[in-house]
């Protein structure tokens, strides 16, 4: 049965639901599709100024060089990172897109935040 228009229907919230941030939820949904993407992205919003090997990557993470370099190339192509090639070496850094920057590196605040506060 339909409720008329005048009628209006009441929908309990949880108590203490937190707000969504849909731009950051949009952003995890869209480039962090993998649990080594996510690191990745994370490690780079930590580090936003940061220009690092695909070797460099791999030893901080502890993954292989090669699966490394593929999740990095993907990331480029989504533009999500900057590959900058030299005959030393490639570095990536995260781009200087402001709401891609912006958001991986909120992302990342949010990875260092508490998820508890202490109890007094």
């Amino acid at each position: 049965m339909l409720m008329p228009l005048t009628q209006t229907a009441t929908h309990a919230t949880a108590r203490g639901a937190a707000e969504i941030d849909l731009e950051l939820f949009t952003f995890v949904e869209r480039y962090a599709t993998t649990n080594f993407r996510l690191d990745l992205i994370l490690l780079f919003g930590k580090n936003p100024d940061a220009a690092l090997t695909a070797p460099e990557i791999a030893r901080d993470l502890r993954r292989g060089v090669l699966a490394t370099t593929k999740e990095l190339d993907d990331l480029t192509y989504l533009r999500v990172l900057v590959r900058r090639y030299t005959p030393e070496r490639t570095t990536y850094r995260l781009t200087k897109r402001v709401n891609v920057r912006q958001v991986a590196m909120r992302l990342a605040d949010l990875e260092m935040m508490p998820q508890y506060a202490a109890v007094a």
